[in-house]
């Protein structure tokens, strides 16, 4: 029987997210001269700007993954200080909450009206 340890898939992960910045540090490069070269029009700017954004977030947190695991403070809730399952930071590198932990997103009014009016649907009539 084989036994992988959290160090074990820790290490493994470094080497993806390794891998995924310099994945995203090269479609920046190719962005930025891809924008300089080529004439572009209204769309192609706004979807280079749209990628170029994307890339630089997906930089971030993977800078800030790799800082944390180099510290050894990643992986851990900062909610409960439990583990996060490996399959969640493998989703979300910035993972800061374990799935128990993660603040639930604000509720739009609009969605929230919405809710409402479902729930008095199925509310019992008298």
């Amino acid at each position: 029987m084989y036994v992988v340890s959290r160090q074990d898939e820790l290490g493994v992960l470094r080497i993806v997210l390794e891998e995924q910045y310099e994945r995203h540090s090269t479609q920046l490069a190719l962005l930025a001269r891809q924008t300089r070269q080529t004439p572009c029009d209204a769309t192609d700017l706004e979807a280079a700007s749209a990628l170029t954004a994307a890339s630089r977030r997906a930089l971030g947190d993977i800078a800030r993954a790799l800082h944390y695991l180099e510290q050894g403070r990643y992986g851990t809730c900062e909610g409960c200080h439990c583990d996060i399952p490996i399959e969640q930071l493998a989703l979300r590198p910035s993972a800061q909450f374990c799935p128990t932990c993660e603040p639930r997103p604000a509720r739009s009014p609009r969605n929230r009206a919405s809710a409402n009016r479902f729930a008095s649907d199925a509310a019992p009539r008298t």
